[in-house]
């Protein structure tokens, strides 16, 4: 892989002698470049000047930044220059900015006011910056915090950076060296790891998420759909709603409209309803249900047809998969709640990809109906929707 690392801190300089800056030295940075260097990836890695360095130089490629704006404008010619696949973004990157003083400000001044403005956050850009699709990394440090909190703003800062993984600390946790990273998937699952080895597990849970096979969504529009399948749509509407008032179906986050989870249907053959990536589970809209006509494996399509153009949910290459396989299974149901000694995938791949879709299936046999997504939630299978719902509550 061709992996991109930022470390250290960005500085905002107030006149010609004096900057905001912080303490960030880049040393987890140059564990992870490290580990990554060891397992023979390319790695890039723009970092601040008095930034620790990796101590491998082999496929190693040295960037150096010292302000805000130099930082940006290195991270943008390296993503529009050179094929990424992976981005760490670990740089403690400035959130606010000045205007820079020309020359020295007076030392005389008893009081001295500093007007700073909110700086535009970097990792929101860096995909439509790069030439080729990436995957991206985004770190989340509080401090003071509970677990849960730290959980729950990781969670939300990787939704609203579209990252695809998001690695929590607490500082009190950095600051006394005891290293225990959290992950957060866009799925919302929760995975820790430790040291021993810590930055080589990271490179190893990363490798697995990365690389899969994606498929490619083919949208075709139908304005027919919510009036022919009307009576699928309300069994949908109202089985949503149970779910997520019990917590199966949740959303994203309080008071948000999108919700966790899915319902599938088969309808002819091997197509199905499903609900839409995003969709309100706590108020299914009509247009949140969709048909996936057809699945092509071999060119990874997803053929959609859609009243409003929404995309299928990720789990729709799962629920095919199911489909084609047991062709008495005519329900599909995943909700983000696990069950209790039920078979468990070995590993949280990534939704919507090839690998998401065919490592469960080995887990459906001697009658089993419901089984565990590592780190995600349940899916249980079924010949009609209410045997199906009796699976997921009993």
């Amino acid at each position: 892989m061709h992996i991109l690392i930022t470390a250290g801190g960005t500085i905002v300089k107030i006149d010609d002698v004096r900057h905001i800056g912080n303490f960030s030295s880049g040393s987890f940075s140059a564990k992870i470049a490290n580990a990554a260097l060891l397992k023979d990836h390319e790695v890039i890695y723009l970092h601040a000047k008095n930034a620790i360095l990796p101590k491998i130089k082999r496929k190693l490629k040295l960037v150096v930044y010292e302000t805000y704006d130099d930082y940006v404008r290195e991270l943008k010619n390296i993503l529009n220059n050179n094929k990424i696949d992976v981005v760490f973004f670990a740089a403690a990157v400035s959130d606010y900015g000045l205007k820079q003083y020309q020359g020295k400000i007076s030392s005389t001044k008893s009081l001295l006011t500093i007007k700073l403005s909110r700086l535009p956050k970097v990792i929101k850009l860096v995909k439509q910056w790069s030439k080729t699709p990436i995957f991206q990394v985004g770190f989340k440090l509080l401090s003071g915090v509970t677990e849960e909190n730290l959980i729950e703003a990781a969670y939300k800062s990787g939704l609203e950076n579209k990252s695809d993984l998001t690695i929590a600390n607490e500082f009190s946790n950095v600051r006394s060296k005891k290293r225990e990273t959290i992950f957060v998937t866009p799925e919302r699952g929760v995975i820790k790891l430790t040291e021993p080895n810590l930055a080589k597990k990271i490179i190893d849970f990363v490798e697995k998420r990365f690389l899969v096979t994606h498929f490619k969504t083919i949208l075709i529009p139908n304005k027919t759909i919510s009036e022919k399948y009307g009576k699928e749509i309300k069994i949908f509407k109202e089985a949503c709603k149970i779910f997520n008032k019990q917590g199966l179906m949740p959303d994203f986050f309080s008071g948000a409209t999108p919700g966790h989870g899915s319902l599938a249907m088969r309808i002819n053959g091997n197509s199905f309803l499903i609900t839409a990536r995003g969709s309100s589970k706590k108020n299914l809209y009509a247009d949140e249900v969709v048909l996936v006509k057809k699945i092509d494996w071999r060119k990874k399509e997803i053929i959609v047809e859609s009243v409003n153009n929404k995309k299928a949910s990720l789990n729709a290459v799962l629920v095919a998969a199911i489909f084609e396989k047991f062709s008495n299974i005519n329900v599909v149901i995943h909700t983000h709640t696990l069950i209790n000694k039920a078979p468990t995938t070995d590993f949280p791949y990534t939704p919507g990809t090839l690998e998401y879709a065919t490592k469960p299936l080995s887990l459906f046999k001697n009658n089993i109906r419901v089984i565990n997504l590592k780190n995600h939630g349940l899916v249980a299978i079924g010949e009609d929707l209410k045997k199906t719902i009796d699976y997921v509550l009993r």
